[in-house]
């Protein structure tokens, strides 16, 4: 039997890592789920690990923007005296395997792919004192350590595969207790800036998108919500949605027709979809049948160079049209944009910004597409010799001078807004789902007046953000001088912080009153502690 320590994020239940440990439990392996969920996790998760001195490490690189910080656990590790295997996982690491392996000798191996069976025969191996080098789906080193890789492995069974490791107290709103959940693996679609498609495109020849049956997934949900009194699904699906409306309408209703057979209690859903997947049929089976409180709807943009760009497979009417569905429905959505990427121009920056004001009432974020590894996005920004950096971490300059300038002008203004600690844009997709719940859950006592004032708390910042960015546009556009910069960027700072602090306080009064209200209306024993954080709920990080 091998001892296993699972180290990555574990703000929201990790999938990666528990589908890992319930693989490992299958075959009698003992897994413990480490958290690191940012620096403060750091010192105990290095504790934990040296203390129980597992035979085998598995360390999440899932993310590109954290890398620096697991790889410092690594060599951490190895300085507190740790002698194990350590093996990295997760979408960066399988597509930086080769350089990650050449500069950190701290680590022994590097597992690609869906980890299930090739960590547990890791594992095993391991443990028993044996080659690794047959085992197909990881990086290792040769006796000269060079690295080199065992081939691609087979794609798992979902059908087989044991579901997720669900130990631990799971997150709450309002006393309602929350969990993710995948019903397929895969993205049929090829969009140039998402490592989640470039991930799947290395699965070829197999399948880049497989479903599980709707059977197992319904079995999944009726067991969390007996075993741990789950109310919220969030389904993290890469695709929720099939290609084809009317095989949508069918997937979701014979998911609700499963769900009632096993019989699931009240529940809600949170799903993600492409704008080309929002038609009123789809979404009424979706609202009605599914029980969907929220939708992130994937945007990006709204400007034909953008989705031409970005390979968005979709057209501004249907960004258009994936809103008035969401408006005619009155049901929660929320999108993020891209509206600065490496073709942008002033005229792309102004169609996003007329589309922020065109769905003011939906929270929503903007930033910059990042280049991550694997992508076809950075393959071309390379051969055209426009990025700099390493494969940590690329960046690059907008081809457009006068888009650059707006970003950089953008970014001093807007970062407190939209990428703080406590972002003001994401905490008021919070505050939307907080008030969604309350509907969904306590009609009796849902107020029809706070959803108005969360429509009129997301319109608000949304439309002071439209107004900012066109301002900043307008001044790069009358080609003002480098030495007017600073003044435009504290004044216009200096706006952004004082209209977030009216928003932030009224939403602030607003959760007082929800809560207030819904303590009042049931026992206090359903929530206490499990009344969630903004951080704690389901939302897009993205």
């Amino acid at each position: 039997m091998a001892h296993v320590a699972l180290v990555g994020p574990e703000i929201e239940e990790n999938l990666s890592l528990r589908y890992v440990a319930s693989a490992l439990a299958a075959r009698g392996h003992v897994a413990d789920i480490v958290p690191f969920n940012g620096p403060a996790d750091f010192a105990g998760a290095l504790a934990q690990v040296v203390e129980t001195n597992p035979t085998v490490v598995g360390v999440s690189l899932a993310f590109q923007w954290r890398a620096n910080d697991f790889l410092a656990f690594v060599v951490a590790l190895r300085e507190a005296g740790y002698r194990g295997h350590v093996c990295a996982g997760g979408h960066f690491g399988t597509f930086a395997a080769r350089e990650i392996l050449g500069d950190f000798p701290e680590l022994d191996s590097i597992c690609v792919q869906e980890a299930e069976e090739t960590f547990s025969r890791l594992a095993e191996r391991v443990e028993a004192g044996q080659s690794l080098s047959d085992v197909t789906g990881l990086w290792l080193r040769n006796g000269d350590h060079s690295p080199f890789f065992t081939g691609h492995p087979a794609l798992p069974d979902l059908a087989t595969l044991p579901w997720p490791d669900r130990r631990g107290e799971p997150a709450a709103c309002f006393g309602h207790p929350i969990a993710p959940l995948v019903s397929s693996r895969g993205c049929y679609a090829n969009c140039s800036f998402c490592c989640i498609a470039a991930w799947h495109e290395q699965s070829l020849p197999g399948k880049r998108y497989r479903l599980r049956e709707v059977d197992d997934v319904a079995a999944e949900m009726v067991a969390m919500q007996r075993d741990r009194g789950i109310d919220i699904f969030v389904f993290h699906d890469d695709n929720f949605f099939v290609p084809g409306h009317r095989k949508n309408i069918e997937r979701f209703s014979a998911l609700a027709d499963a769900l009632e057979r096993q019989g699931i209690g009240n529940y809600a859903t949170v799903v993600k979809a492409r704008p080309t997947d929002v038609t009123p049929a789809v979404f009424r089976v979706l609202q009605e049948r599914l029980r969907c409180i929220r939708t992130y709807i994937g945007i990006e943009t709204d400007a034909d160079q953008g989705l031409s760009t970005l390979q968005r497979w979709s057209q501004s009417k249907q960004n258009h049209r994936a809103i008035d569905v969401a408006r005619e429905l009155d049901l929660y959505a929320c999108f993020n944009m891209l509206i600065f990427d490496p073709d942008t121009t002033l005229e792309s920056i102004e169609t996003n910004i007329a589309f922020m004001r065109f769905a003011a009432e939906f929270p929503s974020n903007f930033g910059r597409v990042e280049l991550y590894a694997g992508t076809p996005l950075l393959a071309r920004m390379q051969a055209e010799g426009r990025c700099r950096g390493d494969y940590m971490s690329w960046d690059y300059t907008l081809t457009d001078p006068a888009a650059e300038r707006v970003f950089q002008l953008a970014m001093q203004c807007f970062d407190e807004r939209n990428f703080g600690a406590d972002a003001l844009a994401n905490r008021i997709m919070g505050t939307r789902f907080d008030i969604a719940v309350c509907r969904h859950f306590h009609p009796d006592l849902f107020r029809p007046q706070w959803l108005v004032e969360g429509k009129e708390l997301s319109r608000a910042l949304a439309v002071s953000s439209a107004d900012a960015l066109a301002r900043i546009v307008g001044f790069v556009r009358s080609g003002a001088p480098s030495s007017a910069e600073a003044d435009l960027v504290g004044e216009e700072a200096a706006r952004l912080r004082l209209g977030e602090e009216a928003v932030r306080g009224r939403a602030q009064g607003l959760a007082r009153e929800l809560l207030s209200v819904i303590q009042r209306g049931q026992p206090l024993t359903h929530l206490g502690d499990r009344v969630a954080t903004p951080l704690q709920k389901a939302k897009e990080v993205a």
